[in-house]
């Protein structure tokens, strides 16, 4: 897999935290959240691409995926 496609997986995965931003404005707005989950936020996006992105790096699941060595 090249990296534009790890990049575009990443971001794309990243939709459904994304989608709680309209929750979470509304609660702040009504005073059951704070708003520095507002702040948060984009740091959890960033946090959330960066390990979906190196998690899908194929040199890492084939070191210790389990198998035997067969020779």
């Amino acid at each position: 897999m090249n990296r534009r496609t790890r990049i575009c997986i990443a971001l794309a995965s990243t939709c459904p935290t994304l989608l709680t931003l309209p929750v979470i404005c509304l609660l702040a707005a009504v005073g059951a959240a704070p708003w520095d989950l507002l702040v948060v936020l984009p740091v959890a996006l960033v946090v959330h691409a960066a390990i979906n992105f190196f998690r899908l790096n194929p040199r890492l699941s084939e070191v210790g995926s389990g198998r035997p060595n067969t020779l």
